[in-house]
């Protein structure tokens, strides 16, 4: 009984020295950077001025995961735990790229294939052997779709600016950052297939970053250092919990109250990584940020596209009317498309017809920037998007409303529109002359 007695506290002081959790230790990667530029997504510039190192802690010991490479971040872990994506340099003046690589062993290879001067950054698991990722364009960061065993990728996002994913939620959406037109960073989601791009809750607030989904279903995402969150119950942000000091980019969620936290303190002057369960959180390690837990976890949904052959994009308003801002009754009867063109020159490609219902029905071209303008009787402005969304060619999408935001459900009603008729207006691209100017 007293030699029981005797291992029993052994075991105890070992779970304690572990931090606390029974079963195996903890198990996770992180990234390790002497600087963090935390807003540099907005603009697309360097986010490790200084350079970055993925470090990897397993059984209570910590080793750099990626000794060979110059520079090292962004990992990702894969539903079976055994894999890891990873953005990385091979020279210190090289691009990013996508890499892979066993957890435990097994040399690394590089998936993306871009010209030496893009940049590849921020990759994710898809179901399917798919991943998903940013690469830097001439229009900016934009959203990229590849197969692990190789092939073409195909574009997701197609707006200006940057584009940057933040993770993939259970229903199989990806969640990711970018600029609205207030210029501060805002949560979107899009489909695997670059369809249904919206923002999350639509009521453009501060700005938003480092979002990820936890257990629960909210996502927890980070805005001028604090914490907040996006429950399905409020139709906008709340409050979160979190120790004190200044969180510094994306949580990984250990178990409910129980997360990896990089913070900057007043204690230390700048972020390290903490473990966090209430209370004082325990310090882990200095420069860390971005944790990933190693270990196995749900894959998300897969998502069946529903792209169709044509020519571009079928977009049906149900109702003008129906927004989160004050829109007259009756003051619309015309809507006017806008894209840019191939220099980023606004330029309006058509107008259609809105019926007395506040509905209309236009086709416009896929994979482009796009904007709508509501106009009165006398061809004034009403309301007018102030940023730019688009449409996969071939996509069928239906909008509530005009910035009605993703708590409104429609009226049970035919619109008026399909009454009318069962084609769209079609939106051409403007012709262009020798000199690049629209016609």
């Amino acid at each position: 009984m007293i030699i029981r007695i005797a291992v029993c506290a052994w075991a105890l002081w070992i779970a304690v020295a572990l931090g606390g959790q029974s079963g195996p230790a903890l198990s996770y990667l992180y990234t390790q950077a002497p600087a963090y530029d935390s807003h540099a997504t907005l603009p697309g510039t360097e986010r490790f001025p200084s350079g970055a190192t993925l470090q990897f802690v397993s059984n209570g010991s910590k080793r750099e995961f990626l000794p060979a490479f110059a520079a090292s971040a962004d990992a990702a872990v894969s539903f079976d735990g055994q894999r890891v994506l990873f953005a990385a340099k091979k020279q210190a003046a090289g691009p990013w790229q996508i890499w892979e690589a066993a957890l435990r062993e097994g040399a690394p290879r590089r998936i993306t294939r871009a010209d030496e001067t893009e940049d590849s950054l921020a990759p994710f698991y898809l179901p399917g052997d798919r991943i998903v990722y940013a690469q830097r364009t001439a229009s900016g960061f934009q959203i990229m779709r590849a197969a692990l065993t190789g092939g073409e990728a195909q574009q997701l996002t197609y707006g200006p600016g940057n584009h940057i994913p933040t993770g993939v939620l259970q229903d199989g959406r990806i969640l990711f950052e970018a600029a609205h037109a207030a210029g501060q960073r805002d949560l979107f989601t899009v489909y695997p297939d670059g369809t249904g791009v919206e923002t999350y809750r639509c009521d453009h607030g501060p700005d938003r970053s480092s979002a990820r989904q936890l257990a629960s279903g909210d996502i927890l995402f980070n805005t001028a250092g604090a914490l907040a969150r996006f429950t399905s119950a409020r139709a906008v942000q709340v409050s979160s919990a979190q120790p004190k000091g200044e969180v510094v980019g994306p949580v990984s969620e250990i178990a409910p109250a129980d997360w990896l936290v990089s913070l900057r303190t007043a204690a230390n002057g700048t972020y390290s990584l903490y473990r966090w369960r209430g209370g004082e959180p325990e310090l882990l390690a200095g420069h860390g940020l971005q944790p990933v837990l190693a270990r196995p976890h749900a894959a998300p949904k897969s998502f069946p596209s529903a792209l169709r052959e044509r020519p571009g994009a079928n977009l049906l308003c149900l109702n003008v009317y129906t927004s989160r801002t004050a829109i007259p009754s009756g003051t619309v009867t015309t809507v006017r498309v806008w894209t840019l063109d191939d220099h980023g020159a606004p330029v309006a490609m058509g107008q259609a017809p809105v019926e007395r219902d506040g509905s209309f029905y236009v086709q416009a071209p896929g994979e482009r920037p796009l904007r709508f303008e509501l106009l009165d009787a006398a061809g004034k402005i009403v309301a007018a998007e102030k940023g730019w969304f688009w449409a996969r060619r071939g996509e069928q999408r239906v909008c509530v409303g005009c910035h009605a935001g993703p708590e409104h459900a429609p009226e049970n009603a035919v619109p008026e529109t399909l009454l009318r008729s069962t084609d769209p207006a079609i939106m051409t691209l403007p012709v262009h002359d020798s000199t690049g100017g629209a016609k």
